[in-house]
């Protein structure tokens, strides 16, 4: 990884370190146990050149989940049409996986991290992951349909969570399974 000096350096390439670093920092010592001292050591930057990209250690957080809100939001947006048919909730679990594969890494955070969870950007991602199991629950649910829900959701965070699993190789495999867990076939 280049060693940033100061702020001069290429302002894109200097926050994306950043972010990938309070990434790697996160994951191992937790969002409260990772200081801003933490985040600009490593990358040989000062905290002045941090709080040039960012106003604080959250707003570090917000640019690391802000992707993942967005594609979420998006991917919310697309099924809310949807209706309870198999065909609609195959599309829905298989959107899921994708944009579960796409930042897994942050997903991961998020979930594990229970300061994450109660930050401002956890709220919405927490809400949104309500609203996802609200549409795969649909209106009056029953605890049968719950444990649905739960069990197909879960294989597919589980499954993109174990290290060396290629998304794109067993995507199909394993929307499949959480359907069939979904549509109790």
């Amino acid at each position: 990884m280049p060693v940033v000096d100061d702020i001069n350096e290429d302002p894109i390439d200097t926050k994306t370190q950043i972010l990938e670093n309070a990434r790697k920092l996160f994951a191992i010592h937790g969002y409260d146990g990772t200081s801003i001292r933490q985040l600009t050591a490593s990358l040989d930057i000062t905290p002045a050149a941090l709080y040039y990209h960012f106003a604080s250690k959250n707003d570090v957080l917000e640019g690391l989940a802000a992707k993942l809100h967005d594609t979420s939001d998006a991917f919310l947006e697309r099924i809310r049409d949807f209706d309870q048919s198999t065909d609609s909730m195959r599309e829905a679990l298989s959107q899921y996986y994708d944009v579960l594969a796409d930042d897994i890494h942050v997903f991961r955070l998020v979930y594990n991290d229970a300061a994450i969870q109660h930050s401002p950007i956890g709220q919405r991602l927490r809400s949104q992951a309500r609203d996802f199991y609200s549409y795969l629950v649909g209106p009056n649910p029953s605890v049968e349909d719950r444990m649905r829900a739960a069990g197909a959701v879960g294989i597919i965070r589980l499954s993109l969570e174990q290290r060396g699993v290629d998304p794109d190789k067993h995507r199909d495999v394993i929307v499949e399974r959480a359907f069939r867990v979904m549509t109790d076939v």
